[in-house]
């Protein structure tokens, strides 16, 4: 049986943040993380044999999406997610083969575009796995003002090596950060943007982590 088939392909959720001591803004600020290939019972607030406090302390203050159905790959569930279609629809496969230009359908207004309209901050750290042939694929080009992370569906969670070399950016510039746990570098990123942000403007960060996907390390 395909691993993927026995577990959910990302747990998804969405927190609605407040910044302490500050006045709320007219609009919500939004974290939503995305975490590839983590089980629905992987977390404490679903399974106590389980620890995650911090996850839990976002369960319990944010929303959890009990009925947002994935996809048994990575891609396509990126693909709804990011264009509100099924991912047929969206002509997204989960393989995305780097010399020819499949991705999310540049003829669709992708999620953070929409935001951005809305008048938010947008931003995106870690996985992105929506396709890379030219520039219009690629996240600030899809309505991310800023982007961390890595284009292809899964690295080396150490070095950011991938068959092709080194997949670790920032925009459109490969990131010099490769060569540590990349989550360390991804909590780096967060907290800085958190700390830069004006907190009366509505802000949204789609943190998309692969820390249990391949390759298990």
């Amino acid at each position: 049986m395909d691993v993927r088939l026995a577990r959910t392909a990302a747990f998804i959720m969405l927190a609605v943040v407040t910044v302490s001591g500050a006045p709320p803004p007219s609009k919500p600020h939004i974290v939503f993380v995305l975490v590839d290939d983590w089980g629905y019972a992987d977390v404490g607030f679903r399974n106590p044999a389980i620890k995650s406090p911090m996850f839990d302390k976002l369960a319990k203050t944010g929303v959890v999406l009990d009925r947002h159905y994935v996809f048994k790959y990575c891609s396509p569930s990126r693909a709804s997610l990011m264009s509100g279609r099924w991912p047929h629809h969206a002509h997204q496969w989960n393989i995305v083969p780097q010399t020819v230009p499949l991705g999310l359908n540049l003829n669709f207004t992708a999620m953070p575009a929409k935001l951005k309209q809305a008048g938010y901050a947008t931003h995106m750290i870690g996985k992105w796995h929506l396709g890379l042939k030219s520039d219009d694929y690629l996240p600030v080009n899809r309505g991310f003002d800023t982007m961390t992370g890595f284009l292809t569906g899964g690295e080396d969670h150490n070095t950011q090596k991938v068959e092709c070399g080194t997949d670790l950016w920032t925009n459109r510039a490969p990131d010099s950060r490769n060569g540590s746990y990349d989550a360390y570098t991804y909590r780096d990123v967060v907290n800085s943007l958190f700390d830069e942000h004006n907190s009366e403007d509505p802000f949204f960060l789609y943190l998309s982590l692969h820390n249990v996907h391949t390759p298990l390390e």
